[in-house]
């Protein structure tokens, strides 16, 4: 290495250090050459939020794969020195064009967007169970008509059930039960009583006339970053497809914590879009739930359902195709603009799927 050479390699390394440092939630002096970057604790999230710094404050273009090659600050250090002014490379943008993949991701729990989600998933609840042509959607898709919007079908909360091992006299939390008929299905399976929440009222006033016939079940409204059950409440906590939702998934990964039981197990299902990792760099070891589980739980076991995750999309996209006539002629042309415009998206984009089931510590 040239004196010169030696020079830029150490104004990139000053500059690169402190973000780790930032991200990494440590001091600078305890950054040094050797330093993993996941070893000393990152994940998925802060290695995004790691290539976005170094686009914007030196100018260079990382792919997160690079990092997980490179995962010493030596050799990303070196790897950035290498790479493309970020004004060469154009990211692929999201659905409507306004920001790149990783801003969408990054920014997935604002104010504005949450507020506006909400509004689509209250419009949703609010048509959707009424409509014969989504019905027939969910028939052909899931299996069976649970008014599902999420991703998981039978097998994967079969699966799901059977790891818990909840049973009759046991308490379940169903985060994000939408019209409460997977609720009711899981208190089939296990003869627990299941709690459901959802920020959706049109949802929960559904589920609320299958509790009248049902003394298992009961649901709220409430929002899943401020649920005020008391300690020690739930044996068991479910999360299908919800987890996306919260803002702090730290905060939350507590909260489960004070609101369950001292022997509490929790069960998550969640979609990692692939976005620029690899399927060699790829691991559900280095996401951010990963790394909390490990920290708060003390460790959980993985199942990968990736595979049969982009064949779901690709599904959902081929029916509703075939059902387009059906849904104009009900006059529910925007429900079904509501089920194609994000199936036609995610069928679009390589996607990994995980199951994690953990305990407390």
């Amino acid at each position: 290495m040239t004196a010169s050479t030696t020079d830029e390699y150490q104004r990139a390394a000053g500059a690169i250090a402190p973000i780790w440092a930032e991200l990494l939630n440590t001091g600078d002096d305890r950054i040094t050459p050797s330093t993993d970057f996941f070893a000393a604790g990152g994940h998925s999230l802060t290695a995004m939020l790691l290539v976005t710094r170094v686009a914007t404050d030196l100018g260079k273009s990382v792919p997160l794969f690079a990092l997980v090659e490179n995962p010493t600050l030596a050799a990303f250090v070196e790897y950035v020195l290498r790479a493309e002014d970020a004004t060469a490379v154009v990211e692929e943008r999201a659905p409507d064009g306004s920001t790149t993949q990783t801003e969408r991701l990054l920014g997935y729990n604002e104010p504005t967007r949450r507020e506006n989600r909400n509004q689509r998933f209250e419009y949703y609840y609010a048509n959707a169970i009424s409509s014969a042509a989504h019905a027939e959607f969910c028939e052909q898709v899931y299996g069976r008509n649970l008014g599902q919007h999420g991703m998981a079908d039978f097998g994967q909360i079969d699966r799901m059930l059977e790891l818990l091992g909840a049973k009759e006299g046991d308490t379940i939390l169903d985060l994000g039960c939408g019209y409460g008929l997977i609720s009711q299905y899981i208190a089939e399976k296990t003869g627990a009583n299941v709690v459901g929440v959802d920020l959706s009222a049109s949802a929960i006033a559904y589920a609320q006339g299958l509790a009248e016939s049902d003394d298992r079940l009961s649901f709220q409204v409430q929002d899943a970053n401020d649920l005020t059950f008391p300690a020690g409440t739930f044996t068991h906590i479910v999360s299908i497809d919800t987890i996306y939702y919260a803002p702090s998934l730290r905060d939350l990964l507590r909260r489960f914590q004070e609101i369950g039981t001292a022997d509490l197990r929790v069960g998550i299902v969640r979609t990692f879009p692939i976005r620029t990792f690899t399927a060699d760099t790829w691991s559900p070891d280095r996401t951010e739930l990963a790394t909390l589980l490990r920290e708060l739980f003390g460790g959980y076991d993985t199942v990968d359902l990736s595979r049969e995750e982009n064949a779901h999309w690709k599904k959902k996209v081929e029916v509703l195709d075939s059902l387009r006539g059906r849904f104009a002629a009900e006059g529910n042309e925007e429900l079904f603009e509501f089920r194609y415009a994000e199936a036609a998206y995610e069928a679009g984009i390589e996607q990994y799927r995980y199951m994690f089931v953990s305990r407390t510590a």
